[in-house]
């Protein structure tokens, strides 16, 4: 008795730590910073110096100390997150440009509820080939933030991130654009729609692009059943990018073709694609098919059985009929009793 009371209060005491500790768990998930744009994207042509501004909004209570920072990116995942270029690296600096930028200010501290505009200056090279660069500004806090309005509770987490804003910096010149279509398929054979479409794009350009079309589904005579936009991404030189669309509806028959039609790059390049796959609810189908076949073979046993009596009802009028004709010759033979004895005076009077 004494280890089951015992072990009762050990249960419960971790179900109230459990629950105490949630909220510190919780609170992890956010931090007070905020950057605006989260993305720009900028023109330029060699030799020219181009400026920029990033904004940094503290929405927390406490006042926020950090570095301001630059550093390349590239995105080489399907995902579309960027991976920072940060000191020795043996990934590709083709498209870096954060040697050509600098910040007003590389230190600063963001008050609560406060903003922070750090302005940039990017200085192309001349002979920077055309195509695009890719940097982020990011400030790094130079200790752990406090959660946002959770400090006087005392439920706060202290997290050490750093937040970033994108830019997209277009060196002016003639790139080479050039996209294709890696995947673009689905389900062969479906019980019921809708299907899902994948469609993955690479770009072994110079320069992001954001592909914009429409993917159709037609029947098998051609005709134009289902179709929608293609999601709008930007896919980075170097990069695919994935995407699942689902078109159609659940009472799909027959043939269908699903088709791709696409343009992108600043030369309004197209990309096109193309499957076919067949939708067929082979369970209901069958169901239906069992249920004509057992109603058929009623049909023809409930048919049979009123034929059988049927043939036997005419066999037996037949046999009444037959019955019925006996009686009729045996009454008549009744009816006329003298019918031999009459021929009797005759020959007696021929003997005569």
């Amino acid at each position: 008795m004494k280890k089951l009371i015992t072990a009762t209060i050990i249960l419960i005491g971790i179900v109230i730590l459990g629950v105490l500790e949630t909220p510190s768990i919780k609170a992890q998930s956010v931090i007070p910073l905020i950057v605006a744009p989260a993305r720009q994207t900028l023109l330029a042509d060699p030799g020219q110096v181009k400026t920029f501004a990033v904004r940094f909004y503290n929405t927390g209570l406490d006042p926020i100390s950090g570095t301001f920072k630059v550093a390349d990116f590239i995105v080489n995942n399907n995902s579309g997150s960027p991976i920072f270029l940060e000191g020795p690296t043996t990934l590709s600096t083709r498209f870096a440009a954060a040697n050509w930028v600098s910040l007003n200010s590389e230190k600063g501290t963001i008050s609560g509820n406060g903003t922070t505009t750090v302005n940039g200056s990017i200085k192309i090279p001349k002979d920077a080939n055309p195509g695009g660069k890719y940097f982020a500004v990011f400030f790094e806090p130079a200790t752990d933030i406090p959660e946002a309005n959770e400090s006087k509770q005392g439920q706060a987490a202290s997290v050490s991130m750093r937040i970033a804003g994108l830019v997209y910096l277009r060196v002016g010149g003639p790139i080479s654009e050039s996209a294709t279509v890696s995947r673009f398929n689905g389900p062969k054979f479906l019980e019921y729609g809708p299907i899902s479409i994948t469609t993955e794009i690479k770009n072994n350009g110079d320069y992001h692009i954001t592909p914009t079309g429409q993917i159709i589904i037609k029947n098998m005579f051609g005709k134009e059943i289902a179709k929608n936009d293609l999601t709008e991404i930007n896919i980075f030189p170097n990069a695919s990018r994935t995407t699942v669309t689902k078109l159609g509806t659940k009472w799909m028959v027959g043939r269908f073709t699903a088709v791709l039609g696409a343009s992108y790059g600043e030369s309004g390049k197209t990309l096109a694609s193309s499957f076919a796959f067949w939708v067929f609810p082979w369970k209901l189908a069958l169901m239906i098919t069992l249920a004509i076949i057992i109603i058929i073979l009623i049909v023809i046993i409930i048919t049979n059985k009123f034929t059988k009596k049927e043939k036997k009802l005419e066999e037996e009028l037949i046999q009444e009929k037959d019955e019925l004709e006996k009686l009729k010759e045996r009454y008549q033979d009744m009816l006329n009793p003298n019918s031999d004895v009459k021929s009797t005076p005759d020959s007696d009077t021929q003997k005569e």
